[in-house]
C-alpha cells in the first residue's frame, strides 16, 4: 500500500465533508460528472473525476442526490427530511499502525440544521451568466465570516438551476441551485477547482440511494478522529516510501 493512501484518503474527507450533501430536487434526473484541476503543492494520487447522481421520486418525495467519490467514501441525501448518510469503504486497509481500528465498511447517519448554517452564509446573484456542459449558469458570489478571525471571506462560483434543486444542504447550505464549478481551499497550499464536464440525463438506478449491506454503523467523531489520523500521516509522508501497492 503506497502511502499515498493517506493523501487520497484526506482529500476524500475534504470532498465528502465540503460538497457530499447537496440534495436538489428538479425536473432533471441523471448523472452529473466534474473535473477536478488541483492547484499548489499536489500530492500524488488525488482524483482527477467526480460525480453527482441526482434522482426522482424516491419515497415519494421529488428529488435527492447521491454522490460518489471513487468508490472510496459515498454519501446519500434528501433535502426533505435533511438527512445525510456517509458510506465509508476502508476494508482494503490493514488493521496495523495508524490504520488500527479502521478496516471494515463503515456508515453515520446525521441531521442536517440549516436554519443554523445558513445564519452564517449569504449568495449573491451577480448577473453574470455562461454555458457550461450545454447548461446555462449564473454567477453567485458566496460570502461568509472566517472561523477563524471572524472577518467575512467570499468565493465565486457558478450554478443552474435546470438540475434543481430544493435547496444544498451542507457546502453551500440555502443554495437555490445546482453548484457546477466552484473551488475547495485543502489547504493554505492545495486547492481544487470542481467544473462539470458532462450531464447524462437518465443514467441512474434507484437501487442505488439504497444503504448497501456489510456495512457497521459508527459515531461521525470517530470518523472524524480517523481522518486526523490520515491527515497527520499524509503531512509526514505516509507509512513507508516502499510499501506495495494496495
Amino acid at each position: 500500500m503506497k502511502k499515498t493512501f493517506a493523501t487520497i484518503a484526506l482529500c476524500a474527507f475534504a470532498l465528502v465533508f465540503g460538497v457530499n450533501a447537496m440534495a436538489q430536487q428538479g425536473s432533471w434526473a441523471g448523472k452529473v460528472k466534474y473535473k477536478l484541476t488541483w492547484k499548489g503543492n499536489v500530492p500524488q494520487g488525488v482524483p482527477e473525476e467526480w460525480e453527482a447522481k441526482i434522482f426522482k421520486n424516491l419515497e415519494s418525495t421529488d428529488f435527492t442526490t447521491y454522490i460518489s467519490l471513487g468508490g472510496l467514501m459515498k454519501s446519500i441525501s434528501n433535502s426533505d427530511n435533511s438527512t445525510v448518510t456517509v458510506m465509508i469503504d476502508f476494508s482494503m486497509l490493514p488493521d496495523e499502525g495508524v490504520y488500527e481500528g479502521m478496516s471494515g465498511k463503515w456508515y453515520f447517519r446525521e441531521k442536517v440544521d440549516l436554519s443554523k448554517v445558513t445564519e452564517k452564509i449569504k449568495y449573491e446573484y451577480t448577473g453574470n451568466t455562461k454555458e457550461i456542459a450545454g447548461i446555462q449558469c449564473s454567477e453567485v458570489k458566496v460570502s461568509a465570516k472566517s472561523s477563524e478571525d471572524g472577518k467575512e471571506e467570499s468565493e465565486l462560483i457558478w450554478v443552474t438551476k435546470e438540475l434543481g434543486p430544493k435547496t444544498s444542504m451542507t457546502y453551500y447550505p440555502g443554495l437555490d441551485a445546482f453548484p457546477m464549478e466552484f473551488p475547495i481551499d485543502l489547504s493554505p497550499e492545495l486547492s481544487v477547482v470542481f467544473s462539470v464536464q458532462e450531464c447524462l440525463k437518465g443514467k441512474v438506478s434507484q437501487a442505488d440511494l439504497m444503504l448497501e449491506s456489510g456495512y457497521e454503523e459508527i459515531a461521525k467523531e470517530d470518523f472524524q478522529e480517523w481522518m486526523q489520523k490520515l491527515q497527520g500521516a499524509a503531512q509526514q509522508g505516509g507509512q513507508g516510501d516502499d510499501d506495495d501497492d494496495m
